[in-house]
Parts: structure tokens; sequence; C-alpha cells
């Protein structure tokens, strides 16, 4: 029974000490009504922020070009706080380490890029 969680045990420290760490990816952008932001070391995927004063923006188009996928959201809003949250699952699809996205946002008869830079 000793050699049986001596083994285990072994097995353990070996398990932890092989896991690589993964780098950490932050990413930022701004335009002027608009800023998101990812860091792939939170819970939270993308974050989105409204900058505008505008109370009811109505409902917002959001596309997230990648370097291999895209992602399009029609008819969401922002929550209370003015935030829209791209869950972390899908996020991660795009904000990969060197990726270089585009997020497009459309909302009432505006619509702007946000200039993605690594940071």
């Amino acid at each position: 029974m000793k050699k049986l969680c001596v083994l285990i045990l072994i097995m353990f420290v070996l398990v932890a000490c092989s896991a690589a760490p993964q780098e950490e990816v932050h990413y930022i952008a701004k335009s002027e009504h608009w800023k998101a932001v990812y860091h792939s070391n939170t819970e939270d995927g993308l974050r989105i922020f409204y900058l505008g004063e505008e109370k009811d923006l109505g409902d917002l188009q959001i596309t997230i070009t990648g370097s291999k996928e895209t992602i399009t959201i029609h008819d969401t809003r922002v929550n209370t706080d003015k935030q829209f949250i791209l869950s972390k699952k899908e996020s991660t699809k795009i904000f990969k380490k060197d990726a270089v996205p585009i997020i497009h946002i459309q909302w009432q008869s505006q619509n702007e890029n946000l200039e993605v830079r690594n940071s």
C-alpha cells in the first residue's frame, strides 16, 4: 500500500512539473466611441466598452476578424455598464499570440473599426 501511495505522489509531482505555463496574451483596441480589452489570464473574454454618451444604442452588429477565423454577432446590446462581453471560449479562438484581429462595430447609423494591438 505504501508503494502505491508513493507512486501516486510521484506521478502528481511529475505532472505538475511537466505542465508548461501558457504565455499570457493581452490586447487593447480603441476608437472614438469604443474600447476593447482582452487578457488571457482573466475569467472574462473580450470586453467591449462604449465610451460615448448615448443612452440607448439599440442593436449592435459586431464582427471580429482574426487570422483564420471570423466571429459575427448580430442584434446584441451593451449591458447597463455600457459593456458587451464575448465569452472566454469564443475570444480565445481569435485572440492568440501575435494575432492582429480587427473589430468592426455597427450601431444605429454609425460604424467604427477598432485597431487592435498587442499590449
